[in-house]
């Protein structure tokens, strides 16, 4: 079953309603000779990934590890301008082509804070909003455009063909594509709005005509990662995978034994709190512990390990391949 039949099939598939399914003779040796690299505007990535830009997984030191191993980084906005600018400088280093990336908002003060990471060398920008398809997003997107024509944006959030077209047609570079996907987002149950990422990333992929399409929702485990991948994703935005980590923000705690990192959604009442709004008159954002799983680099390499086997089973050397051999089944 290719992509297009899945969506023929009228229903709203998730990652444990699919599975991949090799149909083709592979001719590649080892894993190692599959390629999955994608440029993310002048960077080159290694590996298809990129950290969510939430406050608990995003940091500094995040941004920075994700860079050095070859995937992206996005600095999270809950902080203060100066500061932000400061972590980005930090992350960054010396590298002119580090792949990291800083989020900004479209209300309030998005243009002083615009301004002040461009001039602190920001290139790669993401406007970080829970629904991208917005007026406001579209007139932060005109006045950016309007000020700099040499950065590389990524808007978002949609879950549809109709408001990525829209994006797109607005010259977003990279559209994050997933809606009350992820583990510590309540939108689904507070608001009735919910799209599966997969099914999603599907959707937006049969209209595709420039942007990059970022699955981001959901992703538990490198076949999730994988499987948004085939389905049509240029790149994967991870969070909950990423916030159990040593290099994500916060303290390792203890309950009942065990090791954990607090993981918190951007919509959550102490991330709104911390982001300057004392008061939040709507949470879409839940709290909750993740286990500590160790340094990074080690999640990194057991993604890349995943990727690399399910494209060679796809006799795919490149992402471009992976994606035209890729073939489905139903499980439900």
């Amino acid at each position: 079953m290719q992509k297009h039949e899945l969506l023929e099939a009228g229903f709203a598939f998730d990652y444990d309603h699919i599975s991949l399914v090799p149909r083709v003779i592979s001719t590649l040796h080892h894993r190692a000779d599959a390629s999955p690299e994608v440029m993310l505007g002048n960077s080159r990535l290694r590996l298809p990934l990129i950290g969510s830009p939430m406050s608990d997984v995003c940091g500094t030191e995040m941004c920075s590890v994700l860079s050095h191993e070859g995937a992206a980084g996005i600095l999270h906005r809950f902080q203060g301008i100066r500061s932000q600018a400061r972590a980005f400088k930090e992350a960054r280093g010396r590298e002119a082509h580090a792949a990291v990336g800083a989020a900004i908002g479209v209300t309030n003060s998005y243009q002083e804070q615009f301004q002040t990471l461009y001039e602190a060398g920001c290139r790669l920008f993401c406007l970080d909003t829970a629904n991208g398809a917005h007026k406001q997003v579209e007139q932060a997107i005109a006045w950016i455009h309007h000020v700099s024509d040499d950065i590389f944006l990524i808007a978002g959030n949609v879950a549809s063909a109709e408001t990525f077209s829209w994006l797109e047609d607005l010259g977003v570079d990279a559209i994050r594509v997933g809606i009350a996907g992820g583990s510590v987002c309540e939108t689904r149950t507070e608001t009735g709005i919910y799209v599966p990422t997969p099914y999603a990333v599907a959707e937006v992929a049969s209209v595709r005509k420039r942007a990059l399409i970022i699955g981001d929702g959901g992703v538990r485990t490198p076949s999730d990662f994988c499987k948004l991948l085939a389905l049509g994703a240029d790149l994967v935005m991870l969070g909950s995978a990423l916030a159990g980590t040593q290099e994500a923000p916060g303290q390792i705690v203890m309950a009942n034994g065990k090791q954990y990192k607090i993981m918190r959604g951007s919509a959550s009442f102490s991330v709104q709190q911390q982001g300057g709004n004392e008061s939040p008159e709507y949470v879409e954002g839940t709290e909750t512990l993740v286990p500590y799983r160790g340094t990074v680099v080690a999640v990194l390499h057991r993604y890349m390990a995943g990727l690399r086997s399910s494209m060679s089973y796809m006799n795919a050397r490149t992402l471009e391949e992976y994606r035209n051999n890729a073939s489905f089944v139903f499980l439900r």
